[in-house]
């Protein structure tokens, strides 16, 4: 099932970058993966829908369970080790997807060109990243609205969408990964730095 829902958003995003969104129809959607209409609507109630894909097919459910587990027994509070076991679960996806992240090179330009998709985006995407939040503050133990742990992943999303930005760039530098990697450790340096403080003390 899985693979067949991943063929209609991989075709649905393709048929985008090469007719615009409303330059085809479900029926040359399906028509493209080989499938009839009503298995199209088994998988999505929309072409929108269709387009920006199913939330399962993310971050594979067997990493997130390996993040789950990696928290340190008998840690309390947040785990020193929660930022090394994020990054290790955005390599993996980076990893995962780098080939098709390249090919979607057009459709990310088509995003922001068409009000109908960047609409979408807008009320997906912030959903689909709170409920991530929420899985890695339940994985800490926490409360969902911590700040830290919202400021940790928009962080790592910000590296995320810059390392994208960087490698469809420049295709035949570094991997996606590596990019991501090259973020990370410029920011690490500096928050590695001492912090100043908001009130500093007087001088003596």
């Amino acid at each position: 099932m899985q693979k067949t829902r991943l063929s209609i958003t991989r075709n649905a995003r393709t048929l985008t970058v090469e007719n615009g969104f409303a330059g085809f129809t479900v029926e040359e959607l399906c028509a493209r993966v080989g499938i009839s209409r009503r298995t199209f609507f088994n998988y999505f109630a929309t072409k929108l829908d269709a387009v920006f894909g199913h939330q399962d097919d993310g971050l594979p459910a067997e990493a997130l369970a390996r993040f789950i587990a990696a928290r340190p027994a008998g840690t309390v509070g947040i785990s020193p080790t929660l930022l090394a076991d994020l990054m290790d679960l955005v390599l993996e996806q980076l990893r995962r997807e780098e080939s098709e992240i390249h090919s979607m090179h057009g459709f990310f330009d088509a995003m922001h060109r068409e009000p109908e998709l960047l609409a979408k985006m807008m009320q997906v995407g912030p959903g689909r990243q709170a409920e991530f939040i929420a899985l890695v503050a339940k994985r800490e133990g926490v409360a969902p609205d911590h700040d830290g742990i919202a400021m940790l992943v928009h962080s790592l999303q910000f590296a995320v969408h810059r390392a994208i930005d960087r490698y469809l760039a420049v295709p035949e530098g570094p991997s996606l990964a590596d990019e991501f990697m090259s973020i990370m450790h410029q920011s690490l340096e500096l928050l590695g730095s001492d912090l100043p403080r908001a009130n500093p003390p007087p001088a003596r």
